[in-house]
């Protein structure tokens, strides 16, 4: 703001040369200093230089490789060396159909820590028209809880998630009901069942 406030004023004309009399007097009384110059990085040594040109290109490339797989060796004994998940938070266990169901099985992973488990079902018979299977958790002492209900593939096999801890379960079940929701009690015993492990 204070240089617009100012008026313009035309400087006179000889202030133009006591500007540069200034200028080239006070040239002539500074002492002239020498422009520094780059310096060039000194070559390396001749032992240097011939050491490099007599490794084989293939011979510098195993030792990066080699230096690598260190890293990654370590890498993965400092990786493990940290809390791993225990044993106990995997469970597996298996339910084992019987009467019309007998050659019918199935795989039960279940993972604690998450409070979920997988059940990987094979060789289930065909459901009739209408009919839907639906899978129980039965606790020691109490009635059945729905948990799934599914429809397996042409080949009798189909994964179920069980979005819940198993904890509180003793026994994991399969039921034939009926479509498309189940129900919401079994209507018949089960024969394809396993214990909670």
């Amino acid at each position: 703001a204070l240089p617009l406030a100012a008026d313009e004023t035309v400087p006179p004309a000889r202030l133009r040369g006591r500007v540069l009399a200034a200028a080239a007097a006070s040239r002539e009384r500074m002492p002239a200093t020498p422009v520094a110059r780059r310096r060039r990085p000194a070559p390396p040594p001749p032992i240097a230089v011939g050491f490099a040109r007599r490794i084989p290109a293939y011979a510098l490339v195993a030792v990066a490789l080699v230096a690598l797989l260190t890293g990654l060796l370590a890498g993965q004994v400092a990786f493990r060396g940290g809390p791993g998940p225990t044993t106990s938070q995997v469970v597996r266990f298996s339910l084992s159909g019987h009467a019309q169901m007998a050659g019918a099985h199935a795989s039960v992973v279940e993972l604690r820590a998450d409070g979920l488990a997988l059940v990987d079902f094979r060789d289930l018979p065909a459901l009739a028209q209408g009919r839907v299977y639906e899978l129980w958790l039965v606790p020691a002492k109490g009635d059945p809880v729905p948990a799934a209900v599914f429809v397996p593939d042409a080949a009798g096999a189909k994964v179920v998630l069980v979005d819940r801890s198993l904890a509180s379960y003793a026994v994991m079940a399969v039921t034939d009901e009926p479509a498309p929701d189940g129900s919401v009690a079994p209507t018949q015993q089960p024969q394809l069942y396993g214990n909670v492990a």
